[in-house]
């Protein structure tokens, strides 16, 4: 962290702080500004902003607050680990796939077709993790007229907004409230401050929806730790060349381990934002946990696409180390792609980049 997030929490640590379960109101004012600055969102911070212990903490109150028992929820896949939150708040994942070959796109078609009677909600990820898939702002607006005329809820992970390099640009589902109005996003300062020892992030909602979520996180954790919130304040108002600088190198370090992919002969969706690639390992012949422990065999860790929903045979890949390791990591794979590097239980010192 920089010096400035620093001294604000150091300065914090000997403050004592009014109780105030839905967040600093400082902060809170600072992110309104932030999404009315930034995005054109007017947002008012008293009735539509609730601070969170990170993206997923917000995430699972949300779901549990506003679903029911026997819900089903429509989840376009690959997608990140919501499924656990799901079932947490007594309701059932329908994962719909992807286009792959249109670059893991969003089909509302497809997400139409498993609308049940007991859909209560959609779930996406924007942009996508594990894909790098950003939905235009014309397929959010056919998602959410899906979600329109069946009553859903639209819950979105918006996650890594800071983190798009490529494509139709992030459009936050917030631009689109006049299309369908019960949207709830979900959105992670840990990731778009490099603030992830922190746990700081925030629910964005309507106060119809809102105010059920902040009753639920008050039984939840009464609320987020002031010292934590004084230096998130800090790292949203101050300076941000610091973290600009290192968004500046990310699409140079996705293009070094797609280049090092291409070389191995392993196919993958160039993703448009993120930190990752979802890589078709299809050539290895392995899937599953067994494709994770023959890549970790050869110092290469990975996630395989099931832990996403989606198929077993790709594996997410983060591009976020330094250069010289990513190239590291596509050598590695060329060697085992080519037959070349020993059998899968030849042990390899790591690579962290990879993982």
């Amino acid at each position: 962290m920089p010096e400035h997030v620093v001294e604000a929490a150091r300065t914090a640590a000997s403050e004592v702080f009014p109780r105030r379960s839905r967040g600093s109101a400082e902060l809170r004012r600072a992110i309104a500004s932030r999404l009315e600055a930034v995005h054109g969102l007017a947002v008012d911070p008293e009735s539509e902003l609730l601070i969170t212990h990170g993206a997923q903490h917000g995430m699972s109150v949300a779901l549990r607050a506003l679903l029911s028992p026997g819900d089903e929820v429509v989840v376009p896949a690959p997608s990140y680990f919501f499924d656990g939150m799901i079932r947490l708040a007594g309701a059932r994942p329908v994962y719909v796939p992807s286009d792959e070959s249109r670059g893991w796109d969003h089909v509302p078609a497809a997400v139409e077709a498993a609308v049940t009677p007991a859909a209560r909600a959609l779930l996406i990820c924007n942009p996508n993790n594990p894909t790098g898939y950003v939905p235009s702002r014309e397929r959010l607006c056919q998602l959410l007229a899906v979600a329109a005329r069946h009553g859903l809820i639209v819950f979105s992970d918006e996650s890594y907004e800071r983190y798009v390099w490529d494509g139709p640009g992030y459009v936050p589902q917030m631009l689109l409230r006049d299309h369908h109005p019960d949207l709830v996003t979900v959105t992670s300062l840990s990731k778009n401050y490099a603030f992830t020892s922190w746990r700081v992030g925030y629910v964005h909602a309507p106060a119809h929806l809102l105010e059920p979520v902040h009753r639920a996180f008050e039984w939840d954790a009464i609320n987020v730790g002031d010292v934590a919130q004084a230096a998130a304040h800090a790292v949203v108002t101050g300076p941000q060349q610091w973290i600009e600088r290192e968004f500046a190198t990310m699409r140079a370090r996705r293009d070094i381990l797609r280049d090092g992919l291409e070389s191995a002969g392993l196919v993958s969706v160039r993703p448009d934002a993120g930190i990752f690639a979802f890589v078709d390992c299809t050539p290895l012949g392995f899937q599953g946990r067994r494709l994770e422990r023959l890549l970790m065999d050869h110092g290469l860790t990975a996630l395989a696409g099931d832990a996403f929903a989606g198929p077993g045979t790709h594996v997410r890949m983060l591009y976020g180390g330094s250069a010289a390791s990513l190239e590291e990591v596509g050598r590695r794979l060329g060697a085992l792609t080519r037959g070349s590097a020993g059998s899968a239980g030849e042990a390899r010192p790591p690579a962290p980049a990879a993982g």
